[in-house]
């Protein structure tokens, strides 16, 4: 360096790998580095020590403060020594970057096996070996990201283990985790359902004993990850490439599809309501006299218990009282047991179903057969579309698009096919156990007090056109198809007739069924 006074100077020394923390590396370092101060005759000031962080970024712990201590005036630092520029830095940008900042406070870089100075030479060997560090780096990336996308084609994830799968050996393939995976499972045949929100599903999921791997519950942001990661049914999408994994699956690639967003449209359904699970009858009850919603709230007593109530929004309407939770739902309870269907039409409704269900079982089996035939013939396609991209045929942007376009089709028509499956069940019992529900609706009501969505969706089948409370009794604007058959013993005559085009002609069921 060519001085006589003793200069100052910190040491940076780093590895990039648990590796070469465990063996001799950094030691190795420090000494060189202090052998080569002692020589040039500069006091170290301190040492940093970076144990394990790769030089791709400055956003090093150790760095970041070797960097402020240079900063700090008092500290008078003149040389910021390293045992080689790739420990300093593996990026040019930054590179010239944190040159500058410490060129700011007069602290030059020197490093121990490579002759960089402040001279002309100096600085272009300086340059040229960082530039050099930077491509060394991308060399090793390249190399590593090739080595990966090989093992992807072969159907290997490389990356830490998703919740739900585990590793037996140190570079082997997934395997389900026994204690998770159910988990796993149970979650998306709950969300295909529709019945939950994200946020329902991890409540749901957590009271099943669903933890983490660190034992921690459940939250609605994991469960989400959870449903649209392509993992668990084995279909790996990286790189603007998608492989299918060798390692099983915890969930069929049909019931992720049913579960992502793009496929809703074929349940047909609308945008699903979650219910309150306090206030199971907010908005769903309408006061009859000013036709607006009920909401409900509760007040705090003088020992901070909590007291819920139904009320109006609209409080200068006569019938805006508040009333207690406890007994609006109970005179719901109260009656849901009264609109239920009268007996003697209830077995008219049976001969009708049966009667339609048997004529048409054969015209019904006939199409599913057709539909179950037309989802092979796409099985097919869709293997000649893996086979056409093994071969080279598609390319990987060309191979996703056709094999999600088949895929779609395939659970399009598998969804027709669970819409009419119903069918082919012993309809008798069916019967049985939907009139069972109906016939005691007020205790089925009270039975779903623990599932707020399927408790909504009971509601809405019973009354399409919401509940309506005059302040002291329930009424209604239109009660379910079903629930009207106590509406029919009044009438002179029934309507459950068979509708014209099963056969020929209009029977009425009056008649036909008189020995039930």
């Amino acid at each position: 360096m060519g001085t006589t006074t003793e200069s100052t100077g910190v040491i940076y020394c780093r590895v990039s790998s648990a590796e070469q923390v465990a063996g001799t590396s950094l030691v190795m370092q420090e000494r060189y580095c202090r052998e080569y101060a002692e020589r040039e005759k500069v006091k170290v000031l301190a040492c940093f020590i970076e144990e394990g962080e790769s030089a791709k970024t400055a956003n090093r712990t150790e760095f970041q403060k070797a960097l402020s201590f240079c900063a700090d005036k008092k500290n008078s630092v003149n040389f910021f020594i390293v045992y080689k520029l790739d420990r300093f830095a593996r990026n040019q940008n930054d590179h010239v970057a944190t040159r500058a900042f410490l060129k700011r406070y007069k602290t030059e870089l020197r490093s121990v096996t490579e002759p960089i100075n402040e001279t002309s030479v100096g600085r272009l060997q300086e340059g040229i070996l960082s530039v050099f560090a930077e491509f060394d780096n991308n060399v090793r990336a390249d190399r590593s990201k090739n080595g990966m996308m090989e093992r992807i084609k072969q159907g290997v994830w490389v990356w830490q283990a998703p919740i739900g799968y585990k590793r037996l050996v140190q570079g082997g393939n997934l395997v389900p985790d026994e204690n998770i995976a159910p988990y796993i499972k149970l979650a998306f045949e709950e969300y295909a359902k529709g019945t939950h929100s994200f946020q329902s599903l991890s409540d749901y999921l957590k009271e099943r004993g669903f933890r983490t791997r660190i034992g921690k519950k459940p939250c609605p942001q994991l469960i989400q990850r959870i449903i649209r990661n392509p993992i668990y049914c084995a279909q790996m999408k990286i790189w603007d490439m998608e492989a299918k994994g060798t390692f099983e699956e915890i969930v069929s690639e049909e019931l992720y599809l049913r579960c992502q967003p793009s496929l809703r449209k074929f349940g047909g359904g609308n945008k699903r309501e979650i219910a309150h699970p306090v206030f199971p009858l907010r908005r769903f009850t309408i006061c009859e006299i000013c036709n607006k919603g009920l909401t409900g709230s509760s007040s705090t007593g003088r020992k901070n218990k909590k007291y819920p109530y139904y009320h109006h929004h609209k409080q200068g309407c006569p019938a805006a009282i508040s009333t207690p939770k406890e007994t609006l739902e109970q005179n719901f309870v109260e009656y849901l047991m009264e609109v239920g269907p009268n007996s003697k039409y209830e077995k008219i409704f049976r001969a009708v179903v049966l009667d339609v269900w048997q004529s048409n079982y054969k015209a019904l089996d006939g199409e599913n057969a057709r539909i179950r035939k037309e989802i092979e013939n796409l099985e097919i396609e869709r293997q000649r579309v893996f086979d056409l991209h093994r071969a080279g045929t598609y390319s990987d942007s060309e191979f996703s698009e056709q094999k999600e376009r088949i895929g779609l089709r395939i659970i399009e028509k598998k969804n027709h096919l669970d819409d009419k499956r119903v069918e082919e069940f012993n309809m008798e019992e069916a019967l049985n156990f939907c009139f069972n529900l109906i016939r005691n609706g007020g205790e089925t009501w009270n039975g779903l007090e623990d599932f707020p969505n399927l408790r909504l969706r009971f509601q809405k089948s019973v009354f399409p056109q919401n509940v309506t409370f005059d302040g002291k009794k329930f009424g209604n604007k239109k009660l379910a198809l079903v629930y009207r058959l106590k509406e029919e013993s009044s009438a002179e005559k029934s309507n459950l007739v068979r509708p014209p085009g099963f056969e020929p002609g209009t029977i009425s069921l009056r008649g036909s069924c008189s020995t039930n």
